[in-house]
């Protein structure tokens, strides 16, 4: 993999979600992201970020989050690093999308878009650097 063509870290705290996707929405505007891949993107570290403030980093002291972003000729792909406890979104459950709203246990939906939103997503747990999320969009 190249370099990345853009990095932040911030303290995984509710005030820098909007940081966070100020700073994948300049990505998108540098790379010249098409409107799928500005979606996919956008809609991955919302939901990633959020889930690593609310649950990753709750009721401890909020650990960074960082997120690189590599752009390749066919793909974009976001690395996200994170010290909260191991949580593996990969082979997480699916949601239930058969019963009524009122009637399904709530959680689970985000990581269910990430998932079909993006083309490939990748965790390694509890590395040296953190946990590692990959997430890879080809381009439209």
């Amino acid at each position: 993999m190249t370099a990345a063509i853009a990095t932040v870290v911030h303290a995984g705290t509710p005030e820098n979600l909007p940081r966070f996707l100020h700073f994948i929405e300049a990505t998108c505007a540098r790379i010249e992201a098409d409107a799928d891949t500005k979606y996919a993107l956008h809609l991955a570290m919302e939901e990633v970020c959020t889930n690593l403030i609310v649950h990753g980093y709750r009721g401890e002291a909020a650990g960074p989050i960082e997120v690189a972003v590599y752009d390749e000729c066919e793909k974009v792909t976001i690395v996200i690093r994170d010290r909260a406890p191991p949580f593996d979104p990969v082979h997480a459950p699916s949601p239930d999308l058969t019963s009524d709203v009122e009637h399904r246990p709530a959680g689970g939906l985000g990581l269910y878009l990430v998932k079909k939103v993006m083309d490939e997503v990748d965790y390694v747990p509890d590395t040296p650097s953190g946990n590692v999320l990959t997430l890879v969009k080809r381009k439209s």
